[in-house]
């Protein structure tokens, strides 16, 4: 951990400590002071361009504060705005609006139109997730042909606006967002296309499964140290010392897999390419593991709605799917692999030679 991430770190973690953070799953709210906390001091754009509004800091600073949100329980749209919507806006240039906001991909149906200088839009967006904390959303309009992709930055509310919206597992708002003619706040094009956004969305969810993975482990040592059972501490039972270093193993490997990609974010892009695919694998994978890990060595006291165990592995349910389920991310390395001539076999047991390797030092990644 670099010192600015590592002062990032312990800003954060003074900022959660003065908070109250409730924990019960689902969630009837977001932890609005805390999002308020980390919005005035200018944590919520620490990796977008200077010349968006951000503080120009890389990915892994960005991601030190996720992982410490995430590890802490508290439910703020950190990930959405900071991280993807911030971010798709600084890519083409534009600095967000003074508030919160959200990230959407438009469909191929929706319409951009222009009268003048000022643009209007007109379509759905599709499964934005915290889209009622959200006052703007931040729209990748994918490029078709000649016309490059575009964002376009929209006020939610807009008499032209109407939203639906429910909330996944954890609580989060989640929902579809109508669109009736609704002016942009800006309009822009982005080096950005669709891929792009969905590797970023995966590497950011892979870091934030790994921290929840670290958290439900962290807990479940605690509590079997603690929790008395015929007469001796559960870790005192081999059968219980055994699920709790595998549910070491598996957290470790999500952490591994995560930070290798967040290091690999700002380089080649293959390299990161093939990074972040294969942490959202190892996170989409494992997480169900260790969230079974950690309900059991906990027994029914964890399944309660108060326990905070059930922030974490609520979180690991709800977020494995999200930007990719490991199977797609999966497919599309093994993709890669074959395309790129290499023998699987070979790739494996590290035999691969140098004339056929994968570009930019990849195949360490692809193991």
């Amino acid at each position: 951990m670099s010192e600015m991430s590592a002062d990032l770190v312990s800003a954060v973690r003074s900022m959660i400590e003065r908070i109250e953070i409730d924990t019960r799953t689902p969630a009837e709210h977001t932890d609005d002071a805390l999002w308020e906390a980390l919005r005035e001091s200018g944590f919520t754009s620490i990796d977008v361009p200077e010349a968006a509004g951000g503080h120009g800091g890389d990915t892994a600073d960005a991601t030190s504060v996720l992982t410490t949100i995430t590890e802490s329980g508290a439910l703020v749209p950190y990930a959405e705005h900071a991280m993807l919507a911030a971010w798709l806006a600084g890519s083409a240039g534009h600095e967000l609006p003074d508030a919160t906001a959200t990230i959407a991909v438009a469909d191929a149906d929706l319409a951009l139109d222009a009268d003048g200088e000022q643009a209007y839009v007109t379509g759905v967006l599709r499964d934005v997730v915290h889209v009622s904390a959200a006052s703007v959303v931040v729209a990748l309009v994918p490029g078709d042909g000649d016309r490059p992709a575009q964002v376009a930055t929209l006020p939610l509310d807009h008499p032209g606006v109407s939203v639906s919206a429910g909330a996944d597992l954890l609580g989060a708002s989640i929902g579809d967002v109508t669109l009736d003619r609704v002016p942009a706040i800006g309009v822009a094009e982005t080096p950005v296309d669709a891929e792009r956004l969905r590797e970023r969305g995966a590497l950011v969810y892979a870091a934030a499964l790994a921290a929840a993975a670290r958290a439900v482990c962290d807990r479940t040592v605690q509590y079997a140290s603690e929790r008395v059972q015929f007469g001796r501490p559960l870790t005192k039972f081999q059968a219980v010392q055994q699920r709790l270093a595998t549910l070491a193993a598996l957290a470790t490997m999500m952490e591994v897999a995560s930070s290798r990609a967040v290091a690999a974010g700002d380089g080649d892009p293959v390299l990161a390419e093939v990074s972040t695919a294969a942490a959202k694998v190892v996170t989409s994978l494992y997480g169900h593991a260790v969230a079974a890990a950690g309900h059991q060595i906990h027994g029914a006291i964890g399944f309660t709605s108060e326990h905070s165990l059930g922030r974490f592995t609520t979180a690991l349910w709800t977020w494995r799917d999200r930007h990719g389920t490991e199977r797609e991310w999966a497919s599309g390395l093994a993709g890669r692999i074959l395309d790129d001539g290499l023998d699987p076999w070979d790739l494996i047991t590290g035999t691969v030679d140098d004339a056929t390797r994968l570009p930019a030092s990849a195949e360490g990644q692809a193991q």
